[in-house]
């Protein structure tokens, strides 16, 4: 646990609660020898706060899953057959990382098969977790043997991923947004289309650098790390302001969704989109989009909705 550093909790801590909470674990007799564990999320990452949850994965084979699983539910600590998230209900659970700890201490169990179709399936938030995860414990290479094979995306895979995010963007805004709206039902829909078109441009941002995405609650966080997020992302914080009534505080709420619609799809109109949307489309060509697809940009609708591109939204 020595090499654990940046993590802002002790590593004798994170050692003391594996050796009582996981190597105690029923239905294997060598724990040490079956399981792989991983610190993920935000400590294996660096984007924790004082309060952020110390996020355990335990990774194993099958067999030793079902055999676990198995235990789990005979000894009542489990009440459904592959129960994926384990929470400490010791009454003095605080002992472990500190009274900040806002949740208790918890882990999460996975087959080593899931791990291997995260990667054979290239689910973008997976990858992202297990290649940013913490190696604490791995026996015979099992979890990291995986995860080494991975060299990023295939271009074909990359390449279709890139045009579903950023039709998607654009989707949320054009399709799905009240553009003749006049009551205020209409309001969630707005705000989700606008909340929902900034999401997908950052995940847009990672894959045009060839990087899988976080999950969604760590996008903010994260985005800043790439090229386009780093000078997009005051503009959306700002069209996230403008949703959440932290900007143009005097203004009616209709204006304020109205103006962020604007600067997220009305090139025509908005300066700030022309710098987003010509920016997108330089990052598209560069990471090897074809020309007259981007050329045709939204024109490109059926692809999304489809299905060929992925998930029909």
């Amino acid at each position: 646990m020595k090499h654990l550093k940046d993590i802002g909790i002790s590593p004798e801590a994170i050692k003391r609660y594996i050796e009582e909470q996981i190597f105690t674990l029923p239905g294997t007799k060598h724990p040490e020898k079956d399981l792989t564990i991983l610190l993920t999320g935000s400590r294996a990452t660096g984007g924790y706060t004082p309060h952020s949850d110390v996020d355990i994965d335990v990774i194993c084979k099958r067999s030793v899953y079902n055999s676990i699983q198995q235990a789990l539910l005979k000894k009542g600590s489990i009440t459904l057959i592959n129960q994926s998230l384990y929470i400490l209900r010791d009454k003095d659970w605080k002992r472990y990382f500190g009274q900040q700890q806002v949740s208790r201490p918890h882990f999460s169990l996975t087959p080593i098969d899931e791990v291997t179709d995260h990667f054979k399936e290239y689910d973008d938030v997976h990858i992202w977790i297990w290649t940013k995860a913490k190696i604490l414990n791995d026996p015979n290479n099992q979890f990291n043997s995986i995860r080494e094979k991975f060299k990023g995306y295939p271009t074909n895979i990359l390449l279709k991923k890139i045009k579903y995010r950023w039709l998607l963007s654009g989707y949320w805004d054009i399709e799905v947004f009240p553009y003749h709206h006049s009551k205020n039902n209409e309001i969630v829909p707005a705000a989700t289309a606008i909340l929902n078109s900034v999401n997908e441009f950052l995940r847009f941002f990672f894959l045009v650098e060839g990087k899988p995405f976080p999950y969604t609650e760590a996008l903010v966080r994260f985005a800043p790390s790439t090229k386009l997020g780093k000078k997009f992302m005051p503009l959306l914080l700002y069209v996230v302001g403008l949703v959440t009534g932290k900007e143009w505080k005097d203004k009616e709420v209709w204006e304020r969704l109205d103006e962020a619609h604007q600067i997220l799809c009305c090139s025509d109109r908005s300066s700030e989109c022309r710098s987003l949307e010509n920016a997108c489309t330089k990052a598209m060509l560069a990471a090897g989009v074809e020309p007259e697809w981007v050329k045709a940009d939204f024109n490109n609708i059926s692809e999304l909705l489809s299905g060929k591109l992925g998930q029909i939204p």
